[in-house]
């Protein structure tokens, strides 16, 4: 085969990888506006002004899982890892969740040995009452604070940590996305609560209007319709001025193309990740002083809102254990 064969079969596949990149790109847009408002592909070209925003928004979802801790191997149960150890106390055991995690395995990763997944839990810190050395004093009833972690769950369970990380910046997204796709749909429910009460308004405003217009069947008003009429009235205007903020950029197919393009550039004001280290005794109690003998414990801490938080360590370990 000559080389002018060659180079027409090179280009020829050069063509094919091209045209089916921007195949999935272009499937991966629709599913994000699908899968956020609909109706914005009504939006002239709406692809192209998503293209950049979704790659950095994926690209923030690809930093904050390299950030997170890990993976934690667990060996044997009788040397775990600090955070494991301070995570799960009392009756509470890690193979438990591990077994139970098993049983959803899809058959094509079971008879895999090798496991990768992210530990996800919530912590809160209480006071409690104990015994702390202060100098050469002990105090009895001294005030400290504990934490305690709750709520375990396994996430993104996989047979190697490129497939859980990869599984896991899938979750990011679309976890942003619905998290912008409630956002677009309060700003609806905004707009028809505003438009309804604007409606309730405008007829109480006829019912105490008065006069002999034959739409004003209640009759003539007197001073109590008059001082109830201004009031309705007043709140007619400030409604027309919260309608008119609330309608501007968010009524149109374009509207909701430019709210989504935004978020998605600015992806950290809805969803971020960052580490926290603590120490703590065996007790769990936090400790301040750097002399005290004491673990240091690294998770990351998800926030997805001012209420919405999730500790975090990617952890590995070998079936059966």
């Amino acid at each position: 085969m000559d080389s002018s064969s060659n180079a027409s079969e090179s280009v020829h596949a050069r063509l094919k990888n091209w045209f089916q990149d921007r195949k999935t790109e272009k499937q991966l847009i629709d599913r994000v506006v699908a899968s956020v408002e609909p109706g914005i592909e009504n939006a002239r070209g709406y692809r192209k002004k998503l293209k950049r925003p979704i790659d950095v928004c994926l690209e923030h979802c690809k930093s904050m899982v390299a950030a997170i801790p890990g993976p934690i191997y667990l060996q044997n149960s009788k040397d775990l890892d600090p955070l494991i150890s301070a995570a799960f106390v009392g009756n509470e055991k890690i193979e438990d969740l591990l077994q139970n995690q098993e049983l959803t395995l899809i058959p094509d990763i079971s008879g895999e040995s090798d496991r990768f997944a992210l530990l996800s839990m919530t912590h809160r810190e209480t006071t409690i009452f104990g015994s702390r050395q202060e100098g050469e004093m002990i105090v009895a009833d001294a005030r400290l604070t504990a934490i305690t972690f709750a709520e375990h769950k396994i996430v993104g369970l996989s047979t190697s940590l490129e497939s859980a990380r990869n599984k896991l910046e899938t979750l990011c997204f679309e976890i942003i996305l619905e998290a912008i796709s409630e956002e677009i749909a309060a700003k609806r429910t905004d707009l028809g609560e505003l438009r309804e009460h604007q409606k309730r308004l405008r007829a109480m405003s006829k019912m105490f209007s008065g006069g002999n217009n034959p739409k004003n069947f209640f009759g003539h008003g007197n001073y109590e319709d008059r001082k109830k009429l201004e009031k309705v009235e007043q709140m007619l205007i400030e409604n027309e001025a919260e309608l008119a903020r609330t309608l501007k950029g968010n009524e149109t197919p374009e509207d909701w193309l430019d709210v989504l393009v935004n978020y998605l550039l600015q992806p950290e004001k809805i969803f971020t990740i960052h580490n926290v280290a603590v120490r703590v005794d065996w007790r769990n109690v936090l400790v301040s002083d750097s002399e005290k003998e004491a673990k240091t414990i690294t998770f990351a801490k998800c926030e997805l809102s001012e209420d919405m938080f999730r500790d975090v360590v990617l952890i590995s370990y070998a079936k059966g254990k």
